[in-house]
């Protein structure tokens, strides 16, 4: 029988299976840590939740178990994560043969039905599979571990670690394949200007798979949206960007021309030669001579 953890109390406490720490200070009432453990349970061995506070999102490390929500029961294995939440009735139960070992946060707040939310773990919904690593999360809760003080640094400190965790759980959820169809938050024209925003900034080294992982939606929503609003798709106002710039260090610099390609991402320059000629219709040599023309 694992030794009960009084975790209505504050502080750490610890068995030759559970390792725990229970905190009541907190910074701030948007969203708060209640609880960070990591346990190694015995066969058989059950918990039930009793209605207790906050929302409890386990990662399973190893092993097996079984959830049961409502009186809905499910199996559950490495590389999933489950959520118990306040107001339903839940207990889980580590397989008699293979017991699950599962670390976990407790969180709560005015925020915390949003990180809910955005963690995929909608009503309904307790289960995942994780598509992070599930170590990062046992590592983050090594870390608390180690901020046991009651100290307003540590608490500081820790609260930021509870984020990274629900964060690695917003991340996993976003890499699903429900994740990623997934109603967006913002309104597109706000994806759009951070966007070409981006594009602008970086537009020598960008590729649009790093524009959408900036913005945080997925590669093909973006250029859908992208192109609605602004008539060419991401790949080619990037494009357009990299051309606009060459074309002012044509003719404000003296510059080799392999030198302006590379500036503008092209480590070939007779790409970037093809590319610049189909765009403004003279290659970069004689863009650069028209223009010394000119102002002559």
């Amino acid at each position: 029988m694992i030794p009960t953890i009084p975790t209505n109390q504050s502080g750490f406490y610890e068995t030759p299976k559970v390792r725990c720490l229970a905190c009541q200070r907190r910074i701030t009432d948007d969203i708060y840590l209640l609880l960070c453990g990591v346990e190694h349970c015995l066969p058989d061995y059950t918990f039930y939740t009793n209605d207790r506070a906050g929302y409890h999102l386990h990662i399973i490390l190893q092993g097996k178990g079984t959830l049961c929500v409502n009186g809905k029961e499910e199996k559950l294995h490495f590389g999933q994560m489950f959520m118990t939440k306040p107001g339903e009735d839940t207990w889980y139960r580590a397989d008699s043969e293979d017991p699950w070992v599962y670390c976990w946060m407790a969180f709560d707040g005015e925020r915390a039905d949003e990180c809910v939310t955005r963690t995929g773990f909608i009503k309904g919904v307790n289960v995942q599979d994780c598509f992070v690593d599930p170590g990062q999360f046992y590592a983050l809760c090594k870390r608390v571990f180690e901020l046991i003080e009651v100290s307003p640094a540590h608490v500081m400190m820790r609260t930021g670690l509870m984020l990274e965790f629900i964060g690695l759980a917003i991340e996993s959820n976003y890499k699903s394949d429900q994740g990623s169809r997934k109603a967006h938050e913002y309104p597109t024209d706000v994806y759009v200007k951070y966007a070409a925003d981006f594009i602008r900034g970086n537009y020598a080294t960008a590729k649009i798979s790093d524009v959408a992982r900036y913005i945080g939606i997925h590669r093909s929503y973006l250029t859908n949206t992208f192109k609605s609003k602004m008539g060419i798709s991401p790949q080619e106002y990037l494009i357009q960007c990299k051309l606009k710039h060459a074309a002012a260090f044509l003719t404000e610099t003296d510059n080799p021309i392999q030198k302006i390609a590379r500036q503008v991402g092209y480590d070939n320059p007779l790409t970037f030669s093809k590319i610049f000629k189909s765009f403004y219709g003279v290659s970069p040599k004689f863009y650069r001579q028209q223009h010394k023309e000119k102002e002559e």
